[in-house]
């Protein structure tokens, strides 16, 4: 694990812990980079909500120009549902031939997987339902506006100036970022198996980038700290905004991002899971907090270490005031 903890431009805590590499007995190191999975889904709606602001899209528009061979559905979905999770286009994750067959994938295979996944599981803007394959079509949506892949584009038009300098956003498995830690498995008898690095890891523009815990803390200074230039302070407010309510019990989903309390105190996060990773980045908004927590371990109980961590930096400031 990397673990980060900072209030302000105060760091609590910059510490790692673990292995990057069983076999070779390599320790994590600050210098780590790790997949940081659905956190990779705010990066996407910045690129989206850049866009917006060039005129180049609408939020409420259908996405059928984007996709004009998918099934009749494109005509009812717009991009705002794929950013919000309320399409009802199946997840691509959860098709049991995904990992069998499509490993060594690319961008347009998985779209074309998609396309092929059959009816929707509900009538777009009905509820809130999860789905990866959403924001594989962003990054599609991204790519075609720009002419650019949408890796590049990520890295050259945000991970670049929100000052991201070991961030990366690998379009396939034939690029990794040079010191990614191994990913592992947690087996239920406790032992760690190594992931391979392949497109199940990889994915696209629902979680590509692999950073260290340093660029996220870069990132979250940039968008919460008063920094933030890439879009417009307007434009930005509806990233937070509460734009359909979750699965999750009080949580709702904005552009990428959910907002939430945690013992009253309002939260705004993600968290990220793949092949061998696992991932959580909250920011405290009244508190200026930054809580970021990257593994290279996929089977922790992610959420309630997440929980412990938080309770312990709350008690701290409870004693401070």
């Amino acid at each position: 694990m990397a673990l980060i903890i900072s209030r302000g431009e105060e760091i609590l805590i910059r510490k790692t812990y673990g292995m990057a590499d069983l076999q070779k007995n390599v320790p994590v190191t600050l210098d780590h980079q790790f997949a940081i999975a659905s956190n990779t889904k705010q990066f996407t709606c910045m690129a989206i909500m850049m866009l917006k602001e060039q005129g180049l899209l609408d939020y409420d528009e259908p996405i059928a120009k984007f996709f004009p061979d998918f099934p009749d559905y494109r005509h009812q979905i717009t991009i705002r549902h794929l950013m919000n999770h309320q399409s009802g286009i199946p997840d691509y994750t959860e098709a049991s031939s995904w990992l069998t067959e499509h490993r060594e994938t690319l961008p347009a295979d998985m779209l074309e997987f998609i396309k092929s996944l059959g009816d929707l599981n509900f009538a777009p803007g009905e509820r809130f339902s999860y789905c990866n394959s959403g924001y594989v079509m962003l990054g599609s949506i991204v790519s075609q506006l720009t002419g650019m892949p949408f890796g590049t584009f990520l890295e050259q038009n945000i991970l670049a100036p929100a000052g991201m300098t070991h961030a990366c956003a690998p379009d396939s498995a034939a690029r990794r970022a040079p010191h990614l830690a191994e990913g592992y498995n947690l087996e239920e008898d406790g032992s760690y198996v190594k992931q391979p690095y392949d497109m199940a890891l990889v994915g696209y523009a629902d979680g590509n980038i692999q950073a260290t815990a340093d660029d996220m803390l870069a990132w979250h200074h940039y968008l919460y700290g008063g920094a933030q230039k890439l879009v417009k302070p307007e434009t930005l407010a509806e990233a937070f905004a509460e734009q359909c309510e979750t699965d999750m019990e009080d949580c709702a989903y904005g552009f990428g991002l959910i907002k939430s309390e945690n013992k009253g105190r309002r939260e705004i996060w993600h968290g990220g899971g793949t092949m061998g990773f696992s991932s959580r980045c909250s920011r405290y908004i009244d508190e200026d907090l930054s809580i970021i927590m990257l593994t290279n371990v996929l089977g922790l109980p992610k959420y309630e270490l997440y929980h412990k961590i938080a309770a312990e930096v709350f008690a701290l400031l409870d004693e401070e005031e």
